[in-house]
């Protein structure tokens, strides 16, 4: 069998999807021995980066000078040209005249579901019902979470039966890093002084970061004074605010440095509007970092008891929740224990397995 899959989220700066991409073939190179992948890439795909795991898989470059074309015309074509039997978009998007059979995935509705994206006539218009096109050629659409399937349930009325749950993997090199000197020297290189809460993800609205600033702002000054409130991820001129004092805006964190910085920070803070799935704090609990976490879409159906909830739309709620794992040495032991165990759950080899699972059933039928 013949499986194409769309690669050019993979890059030197690691997106989720990105994430996904790699930690799947990493995993299939062992586990699937019927099956030949050819990977599908742009001229800024960075197939360069990842030579050790993708060494034994065909790349074909297409150069993208439009994406639309790119996605419909040239990506059919070459489809077509490489004789693929299965083609797995990582996206919502696929080539819509395609012969091959189609998964397509759709790991969350934030351009539909949350302010300001979802007002956008882009979004209500074109990707609405782009996606419900995309769907309805599709075999089979994978999601991250039960709670993304019923959204698209919900809100484009794609049927449940054609929608499959993988939840995604975490790489095993998020793990609790222990060395003290590993963290200070950590520390030192991203100008974080003292004790720290951390955030990291990128700066979008639906981050909810404003809220998260003013709830930090809210605690005594005694834990600002103890804690630094760190947010990886982008410029603190996005969110409208000053980088100064105890508040630390780092834009990039490099790949290898996020097991150390999560493990050396007293708690993790994810104040997001809205996920399909949500990476960073099942990275943090695997680096034994404690999470309190916003109660929203899927997150405490991933997360499950292992971290504190909070209501993202209510500051005060924001900070007391804060201000009692910072307090609490036991709770943070405790959900810092249960995060570890949670984290577990989440492997690249169950995900790789059930996404192949998914793959042979399309091809089957």
């Amino acid at each position: 069998m013949k499986i194409g899959i769309d690669c050019r989220e993979l890059g030197a700066c690691q997106t989720g999807i990105g994430r996904i991409l790699i930690e799947f073939l990493r995993e299939a190179r062992r586990k699937a021995k019927d099956f030949e992948f050819i990977l599908f890439g742009n001229e800024k795909t960075d197939f360069l980066s990842f030579q050790d795991i993708i060494l034994d898989y065909r790349r074909v470059v297409i150069k993208e000078r439009w994406t639309f074309w790119w996605d419909q015309i040239q990506l059919k074509k070459a489809l077509q040209k490489n004789e693929i039997d299965v083609f797995f978009s990582p996206y919502y998007k696929i080539p819509l005249l395609t012969r091959a059979k189609t998964v397509l995935s759709i790991f969350d509705l934030t351009y539909l579901l949350v302010e300001p994206y979802a007002g956008r006539l882009k979004n209500t218009i074109y990707v609405k019902n782009f996606i419900k096109l995309a769907a309805r050629k599709a075999k089979k659409i994978i999601t991250s979470s039960n709670s993304t399937k019923e959204d698209l349930s919900k809100i484009l009325h794609l049927p449940q039966g054609k929608i499959n749950v993988v939840h995604l993997g975490i790489s095993s090199r998020f793990r609790t890093i222990h060395e003290k000197n590993r963290i200070e020297s950590a520390k030192k290189k991203y100008g974080i002084p003292r004790k720290y809460v951390l955030y990291v993800g990128n700066f979008s609205p639906h981050k909810n970061l404003k809220r998260l600033v003013r709830a930090y702002y809210l605690l005594t000054d005694h834990l600002k004074e103890e804690y630094s409130l760190v947010l990886g991820g982008g410029e603190a001129e996005k969110l409208g605010i000053r980088d100064a004092g105890s508040l630390i805006c780092i834009p990039y964190i490099a790949e290898e440095d996020l097991p150390t910085l999560y493990s050396g920070a007293e708690l993790f803070v994810f104040p997001s509007l809205y996920e399909g799935f949500g990476f960073p704090p099942l990275e943090a609990m695997a680096c034994g970092c404690p999470v309190a976490s916003s109660n929203t879409s899927s997150l405490p159906e991933v997360l499950g008891e292992a971290a504190l909830f909070f209501d993202p739309c209510r500051i005060e709620e924001i900070s007391s929740a804060i201000r009692r794992m910072l307090e609490d040495e036991d709770l943070r032991n405790r959900l810092r224990q249960k995060g570890l165990e949670r984290a577990r759950l989440f492997t690249p080899e169950k995900m790789t397995g059930d996404l192949l699972s998914v793959f042979e059933s399309v091809y089957g039928n």
